[in-house]
């Protein structure tokens, strides 16, 4: 996965670099996707700056595709599932009717948070991009 970058600032042999979330259609106006919503994002990463770019450069940055794809079924596949096995739980010891439907809803919307909160953490902790070239 590669993306284009903003260097804010280089700390020591790091740079901090700002990317600008994008749709699969790169923001074009035809498209009807709808996603422009994301487009507004900015998220902030800090990477080792081994080809030596400086404060204002525009970098081309790769990220690892596997990293992706592990936090993307974190955040969408396991909170469903997770909601599903909590609901036949919570249906096999109680009689009730309602209450599995609200006990999974309030986990999936929990888990939601959590998970992002916690992959957000994770993320900048974790370096799993590298700056590939200056453009």
């Amino acid at each position: 996965m590669n993306n284009k970058a903003y260097v804010k600032d280089i700390i020591g042999d790091k740079a901090v670099l700002s990317i600008k979330r994008e749709c699969m259609c790169g923001g074009k106006e035809n498209c009807d996707s709808k996603c422009f919503a994301l487009q507004s994002d900015i998220i902030e990463i800090t990477t080792d700056n081994l080809i030596k770019a400086k404060t204002g450069d525009y970098v081309e940055v790769e990220g690892k595709t596997s990293a992706v794809l592990v936090y993307s079924a974190i955040v969408f596949i396991m909170p469903i599932f997770s909601a599903f096995f909590l609901y036949f739980i919570v249906q096999a010891i109680t009689e009730n009717i309602i209450l599995p439907y609200i006990i999974s809803g309030v986990f999936f919307i929990f888990s939601l948070i959590f998970g992002s909160f916690l992959l957000n953490n994770k993320i900048k902790a974790k370096n799993n991009f590298k700056i590939t070239k200056i453009l």
